[in-house]
């Protein structure tokens, strides 16, 4: 079987020269002005499978997965986000991958086979302690836990086959939307107390479905230890304010390569939103690793990070003292932050675990035999680097390391490259892992499942940004003779409407250099 044909459209081979020649006289451009689009690029496209995903990531942002449990019993857990993967399998295997061609790609594999090796190495750990797994009755639990994990390759390698390059402009404009939604969600929330994640979502899915109550709590009491809990559509505010820092380094860089005012305006008030709701619920994770994250991108782009420094810091202090008074200077309280029960209880979490660690070093107790609903039992660590030692041991702490930071080394090249289309995506993208990473360091970041659930979404971005349009590859003839059962045959035009259409094609059907012509004069 030949090699596959690299799906380059004429539109974005000349949309690239335009802007790699702008980019050489000095001009500073946007990764895809609004001006122009690309043809079957999504939004604007009939292809079923970005759309599939597109619907998941709106349950992710808007309903409370974890607290949302389907009237039908399944061994691995009810709860909504089962069924929108086995949606997403399902229509994997019918629309054929869209690009099942993938392993065969000019793709990086290296993301994908870290993956697999962390995958690889959690099977060890359970099977080459199983006897000892059974006999305490961890075995369901890790069931549990396994099914978690292959919901998460599942997205990701669901990403990896159903988007194009050229759908991944549309796709991050999408997130920061879903983000900025949701960060409005939790600014109201701190206000007023009332979550509309788990209100909406208790009346929308009524029928099918049934929604725990919203544990939100704005004024602190001695009961909840004087902390309040804003958490948005999670179970905890870490992992709501995970969700939007891990989208907000794609708006920031948007502003970086801004051309137009409007646009340099809309990813600004976006940015400020997700840092705004992420500060909302006062953890320390939102003032953190957006602040990594934008080390980052200032690594690669320190001039213009630099000229936007002084006045975003004015900024933002002004829209979080507004949107939510007291939980900067919460977050910044150095001595409440030394002395609190989790400062201490972080510090001596390790010492605690080093007999259990010293017993199981190189592949651990087994991955998900930890339960954190029996904190007499099992500690939680609030790191998932010492969870993933205490779970997997040294070898599967290694392995997650990889795992996390494989996409960040597989985008070097591409942001070194400087292609005005293919760098501020690979950056954007890759700062994102590097934001999970240190949510690692802050808190279990596998105990709420949106937080992976973002990470393996991200990484996947990651390669199809870093490998560029190149990447794609043609889809198969079984492929095309699929998506046209989903599309709808197009009517023939009357005579004087064919001739009319061929004379003025429509803006997604013209190249960027036609688009990009003069009007004719009579």
């Amino acid at each position: 079987m030949g090699a596959p044909t690299p799906l380059v459209t004429p539109e974005l081979d000349g949309r690239r020269r335009e802007l790699a020649d702008r980019a050489a006289d000095g001009e500073d451009v946007a990764t895809a002005p609004a001006a122009t689009t690309v043809r079957d690029a999504f939004p604007h496209t009939r292809r079923p499978l970005p759309w599939f995903l597109a619907g998941f990531l709106l349950m992710l942002f808007l309903v409370p997965i974890d607290s949302t449990e389907v009237r039908i019993h399944l061994p691995v857990g009810s709860e909504i986000d089962r069924f929108g993967i086995a949606v997403l399998v399902f229509a994997w295997i019918w629309f054929g991958g869209d690009q099942r061609a993938f392993l065969r790609t000019p793709r990086s594999k290296l993301y994908v086979t870290a993956a697999c090796v962390f995958l690889l190495v959690a099977i060890a750990s359970l099977l080459l302690d199983a006897g000892r797994i059974v006999n305490v009755g961890e075995f369901t639990l890790a069931e549990k836990r396994f099914a978690l994990l292959g919901s998460f390759l599942i997205l990701s390698w669901f990403t990896l086959t159903a988007l194009r390059f050229e759908d991944v402009h549309g796709f991050t404009t999408y997130l920061i939307g879903l983000a900025s939604i949701t960060a409005v969600g939790i600014i109201v929330e701190r206000k007023t107390g009332y979550n509309a994640f788990y209100n909406l979502s208790g009346i929308v899915f009524k029928p099918i479905a049934t929604v725990a109550p919203s544990p939100t709590i704005i004024t602190p009491t001695v009961q909840t230890g004087g902390r309040v809990f804003v958490v948005g559509p999670t179970l905890h505010g870490l992992a709501a304010a995970t969700l939007l820092v891990v989208v907000s380094p794609f708006a920031f860089v948007r502003m970086l390569h801004a051309r137009s005012r409007a646009s340099w305006w809309l990813n600004a008030i976006a940015f400020s939103l997700m840092f705004t709701g992420a500060m909302a619920t006062e953890k320390k994770t939102a003032l953190f690793v957006p602040l990594a994250a934008i080390a980052y991108i200032a690594m690669h782009r320190p001039r213009q990070v630099m000229r936007l420094a002084p006045a975003g810091i004015v900024a933002l202090g002004i829209a979080v003292h507004v949107a939510s008074p007291h939980s900067l200077g919460l977050i910044l309280n150095v001595n409440n932050d030394l002395n609190s029960n989790s400062t201490g209880h972080r510090i001596i979490d390790f010492q605690r675990l080093m007999p259990d660690i010293a017993t199981h070093p190189v592949l651990g107790r087994g991955y998900g035999t930890l339960n954190p609903d029996q904190p007499n039992l099992f500690r939680i660590n609030d790191n998932e680097y010492l969870d993933e030692l205490w779970e997997v041991g040294i070898v599967g702490l290694l392995a997650y390391i990889g795992m996390v930071l494989s996409p960040v080394i597989l985008a070097r090249r591409a942001i070194r490259a400087r292609d005005p289309v293919v760098a501020p995506l690979a950056l954007a993208s890759s700062a994102g892992c590097v934001a999970f990473f240190v949510v690692g360091a802050l808190f279990d970041a596998f105990s709420y499942p949106q937080a992976p659930y973002m990470f393996f979404l991200v990484a996947a971005l990651t390669t199809i940004a870093a490998a560029g349009p190149e990447g794609n590859v043609a889809p198969t003839l079984a492929v095309k003779r699929r998506l046209e059962l989903w599309r709808r045959p197009a009517r023939t035009p009357a005579p004087a409407t064919a001739a009319r259409a061929a004379a003025h094609p429509p803006a997604s059907a013209t190249t960027y250099q036609a688009a990009a012509r003069p009007p004719r004069t009579r």
